[in-house]
């Protein structure tokens, strides 16, 4: 039984590995929505732990870590963001929403299923439809 669920582990981390290293739009949608995802949850205990620094003086520390490592994840988010933003050729006004939903607790959620959904599917089913079109003929 060990095994088997190490060997299923060793199989998602091959098939996580190779979908951040895939090149074009759904290599570049998925960095973006993995990176969307955790800065997206990072920035939320760092505003609640920055309002009991404020109020009652207390989680000076987890303001610290948290905000540390929401800053430092915010500059790979944008990088993800900015890839992804170039190779599905969105418009720059949605680029700046999506760099600016990184710094609102809650947006990068609704953001990056508002892209995904809106934006870079109907691309990549474009994509797919004029693969097989190219591919028959």
């Amino acid at each position: 039984m060990a095994q088997s669920g190490g060997a299923g582990r060793a199989a998602v981390l091959v098939t996580l590995t190779r979908r951040l290293g895939e090149r074009g739009v759904s290599g570049a949608l998925f960095r973006y929505q993995l990176m969307a995802n955790i800065v997206g949850t990072l920035i939320i205990p760092l505003f609640i732990f920055t309002g009991l620094k404020i109020w009652a003086g207390t989680g000076k520390l987890e303001v610290e870590i948290f905000g540390v490592t929401h800053g430092y994840l915010y500059i790979v988010y944008l990088v993800a963001a900015g890839a992804l933003a170039l190779k599905a050729r969105i418009h720059l006004l949605w680029v700046l929403v999506m760099f600016g939903a990184g710094l609102v607790p809650g947006l990068t959620f609704l953001v990056e299923w508002w892209v995904v959904t809106r934006k870079v599917h109907p691309l990549l089913e474009a994509q797919e439809s004029a693969g097989v079109a190219t591919s028959a003929v």
